[in-house]
This record gives C-alpha cells, sequence and structure tokens, in this order.
C-alpha cells in the first residue's frame, strides 16, 4: 500500500523526527512482559493504560486498527490478546520495526507507513481502534472524522493523550524543559505537537453515540523527581483526587479517551 504524505512537509519533518527516534531501538523486538500484564490483566484503573485496556474490553477476534503504532509493541500486545491488528505509522522505521516484531513473535500484523488524516484505509474496517499520542499530533478534530469513518457501527476508540488546559502548569512545565536539565531529556518532543485542552475534548461526542472522557496525572506529571518505588502510590492518590474532585481535571496531564460509533 503506497504512502500519500510524502509532499506535506510537516508531516516529512515529523516522520524524519520519529526515525531518528526510533533507530537506536530498532533491532529490540522483545516486549516488556511487565507491561503486557496490564494490557492482558487489567485490574487498577489508575493506571491508565490498564484503564485504557478495560475500555478496549474482549480483542478476541475484533478487526484493530493501532493509530500511530509507532515500533509496534502495543500492536503486538493486541495480537497477542487475540486481535487482528493493523498498524500505521509515518515512520518507515517503526512500521518496518513492527513487521519485524510480529515475524518474531509469529504473529499475523498488517503494518502500513502511511498519514492517519487521512489514510488510505476502508470505511467501517475495524472493530476497535487504539492510539497512544496520536490525536495531538494530528489535531483532535481531523483525526476523529477518520476515526469515525474507519469504525463499524458501534465500534469503539480509546485514545490516551497528553493534557495542557491549565495556562500555568504548561508554563512552567515549558520553563523546567528548557532550562532544568538534570531532569532528564526532554527531546521526544516535536515542534508541532500541542497538548489537548477540555474544550475541545467537549467536542469530540459530536458525531459519536457515546464519549467518555477520564482525566490523568496530576502529581504524576513530576514523575521525573519522584522515586520509582513511589510512582505506583502517586498514580493512585492522583485516581482519588480527580475522581473526588472532579475540578481538578484541569489541571491533569492526561486523558484516556473512549468513544463509540
Amino acid at each position: 500500500m503506497a504512502t500519500n504524505f510524502e509532499l506535506d512537509p510537516v508531516l516529512r519533518e515529523e516522520a524524519a523526527f520519529a526515525d531518528r527516534d526510533y533507530a537506536p531501538f530498532a533491532d529490540q523486538l522483545e516486549i516488556n512482559s511487565t507491561m503486557f500484564e496490564r494490557y492482558a490483566a487489567p485490574t487498577d484503573v489508575s493506571d491508565w493504560r490498564q484503564m485504557a485496556a478495560l475500555l478496549l474490553g474482549d480483542l478476541r477476534d475484533q478487526e484493530l486498527l493501532d493509530f500511530g503504532c509507532g515500533m509496534g509493541e502495543e500492536s503486538v500486545y493486541f495480537a497477542k490478546l487475540g486481535a487482528k491488528v493493523t498498524g500505521i505509522d509515518i515512520s518507515e522505521v517503526g512500521t518496518a520495526t513492527l513487521r519485524r516484531r510480529a515475524e518474531h513473535h509469529g504473529l499475523d500484523i498488517r503494518a502500513f507507513t502511511m498519514r492517519a488524516d487521512p489514510t488510505e484505509l476502508d470505511d467501517d474496517a475495524f472493530d476497535r481502534v487504539h492510539g497512544l499520542g496520536i490525536l495531538h499530533h494530528i489535531g483532535i478534530e481531523s483525526g476523529l472524522a477518520e476515526v469515525h469513518r474507519l469504525l463499524r457501527p458501534g465500534g469503539i476508540a480509546v485514545f490516551l493523550e497528553p493534557l495542557g488546559d491549565s495556562i500555568a502548569v504548561e508554563t512552567v512545565k515549558t520553563w523546567l524543559m528548557r532550562h532544568v536539565r538534570f531532569l532528564g531529556h526532554f527531546d521526544d518532543v516535536t515542534e508541532h505537537e500541542r497538548n489537548l485542552t477540555w474544550r475541545e475534548l467537549d467536542a469530540v461526542r459530536a458525531g459519536f453515540h457515546s464519549a467518555w472522557l477520564y482525566p490523568y496525572h496530576l502529581l504524576y506529571r513530576l514523575k521525573r523527581v519522584f522515586p520509582t518505588a513511589a510512582l505506583s502510590a502517586i498514580r493512585r492518590l492522583d485516581h482519588a483526587a480527580l475522581s473526588l474532585v472532579p475540578a481538578l481535571k484541569k489541571y491533569a496531564g492526561g486523558v484516556v479517551i473512549r468513544l463509540q460509533k
């Protein structure tokens, strides 16, 4: 299947950025067994990946599109759980890695290098669509219009996306990213991506039969400064705070979106 983003300068730049980011890891074909367990047996809804897995439901024999699949680790998880997986991404390195990963694990996964808005895939082709950090790259309006086209009636889409609703929080975060280098590298963010806002998210309900939004990550946004052993407790604290005080969602750093056509 041919690609359709060769003449778009922004997408060429995004694809090149992703290729550079993925290239050092392109030969690492094994999956993270601990992470896979979160998808295979989700029990902790304070973990947004486990929440996403619960919202996707039983994947056996479901046609699933991994929308912006990257290097395809999640695609492999879904295939291992019985889904018929198609992965798309604008990164040649990413989709090539997914193909090798699928072969390495003995899985039948289709992987195509193409843009997400629009794709070159058929209408009403999928029972499930999954995306991890893709809508804030391509734009939520155009991205979800394409997702609606691709989903079969009754089909479910689940996305995990970064939020940036509070100007104060985003200003501090930007300053830290630029000046406080001891916290680590922040070079996995391109100049074209922009975190989503609640105003944008409130509009996603249009066209879908149902839409549910689950905010995540308050203190967890500072995970670089906390010891690893504390992160599970911090996630649970965040989840409790967001459940008890819904107004705190303005300061959340992430959201899980569940849509049904």
